[in-house]
């Protein structure tokens, strides 16, 4: 089964499906955390949920730092390819381990263009696991289509 946990940005996605974990006590996946630098709004790390090893996976460009090279750069972010090999790294855990469920946050535009985790994703949603995964709204009908979902439950923040 797949479980589609859908809201706006900023509204709790990561917070359920951080519960969603804790609650069954099983499986393993990894959340989209905030980085802050005092008060001031940095970017994004992977953190896996069953170790809560981290990678950065974005930060705004003016932090990125000079001697680094952005994998790749959208809007007013630039993107660490470790970051999403992390992330792929846990999901082929999760696949070879044959771990379930599986929890992942997000998928959401760059996926849907084809980029970030969107081979990973396509490979787990090949298997029989129950998976919950974030999206904000605005993606929830495309990544539907583009994935070509079935059986899935809504769950909206």
């Amino acid at each position: 089964m797949i479980y589609i946990i859908c809201g706006e940005l900023n509204q709790g996605k990561t917070t359920r499906i951080k519960s969603i974990f804790q609650e069954n006590r099983e499986g393993d996946g990894f959340i989209t955390e905030k980085i802050f630098t005092d008060s001031i709004f940095c970017g994004y790390k992977i953190t896996r949920l069953t170790t809560g090893n981290s990678e950065v996976l974005i930060l705004r460009t003016e932090f990125f730092p000079l001697e680094d090279t952005p994998f790749f750069t959208k809007g007013s972010f630039s993107f660490y390819e470790k970051g999403f090999i992390f992330a792929s790294s846990i999901i082929d855990d999760i696949i070879n381990d044959n771990i379930t469920p599986a929890y992942i946050d997000e998928i959401g535009a760059i996926e849907l263009a084809g980029k970030g985790l969107h081979d990973s994703f396509r490979k787990i949603l090949q298997t029989d696991k129950t998976i919950y995964f974030a999206v904000r709204n605005c993606f929830v009908d495309k990544v539907i289509s583009h994935f070509t979902l079935k059986n899935y439950t809504l769950i909206k923040i």
